[in-house]
């Protein structure tokens, strides 16, 4: 697989060991949408029905922290992989700075499911944290892939949080096409070899960038490349003397 990118992913090395293959290309432009109606369909909110929400996707945004937990806040995150859909979360806490007074915030990430249950709330207002992990996990995504024409994509329902600042503005909701996954700390689902070989056969077959594009042509000139002329299947008429 030959990359096109201007921003280097943890998974890139591989072409260095493995060789490029030109058949294949995947380039990798990051576009960040904001505005969540330019989202796709899945990942859009939903009117609520009787106080609940119906979008399981972005229901996930709204658990709050076991009292038990060391961290203090949380945020999860979405990521389409070459077909099939992960769920990871960002927890956050703050470490003081014993010299200066003040603190940095620690930003952990995680895609262990049992971590991720002991340390969020497993119930809200509004839905059940297991029936939103178990709609996701079940969900066929394949569509999204398709309609998207890429092998990953991220929906981060707080991206880019540097501060758990009570002040801080409202979460910044994102979906992110052509990410770049060390950000995301990927490598911790797959690594690097797995990773570049998941995205070259998804590239290659699924979304087939390997296959040359089929160019229609009228059938006159397919007539004139295999060597016939216009009289081959026809009688020439007769030139009248």
């Amino acid at each position: 697989m030959y990359i096109i990118a201007k921003k280097k992913d943890y998974y890139d090395g591989v072409v260095g060991t493995m060789g490029i293959d030109k058949s294949i290309v995947y380039t990798r432009e990051t576009q960040i949408l904001e505005n969540n109606k330019e989202f796709p369909k899945s990942f859009q909110h939903s009117q609520q029905y009787l106080g609940r929400r119906k979008n399981h996707f972005t229901n996930l945004a709204h658990y709050t922290m076991n009292k038990d937990s060391r961290y203090e806040m949380n945020s999860p995150f979405i990521i389409g992989f070459c077909g099939k859909i992960y769920v990871g979360w960002k927890f956050y806490r703050e470490i003081p700075r014993i010299n200066f007074g003040s603190s940095d915030t620690e930003t952990f990430i995680t895609y262990d499911r049992e971590f991720i249950k002991k340390n969020v709330e497993v119930r809200s207002w509004s839905s059940n944290l297991l029936d939103d992990l178990n709609f996701v996990d079940t969900y066929n995504s394949m569509d999204i892939f398709r309609k998207l024409k890429v092998p990953v994509f991220i929906y981060d329902a707080d991206y880019n949080r540097t501060s758990i600042d009570r002040n801080w503005p409202h979460r910044k909701e994102v979906f992110i096409i052509n990410p770049i996954l060390k950000e995301y700390e990927f490598y911790k689902v797959f690594d690097t070899f797995t990773a570049f070989q998941e995205i070259s056969m998804f590239m290659g077959g699924v979304l087939g960038s390997g296959e040359k594009e089929i160019v229609e042509v009228a059938d006159k000139y397919k007539i004139g490349q295999h060597g016939f002329d216009k009289w081959s299947f026809r009688r020439k008429p007769e030139k009248k003397s």
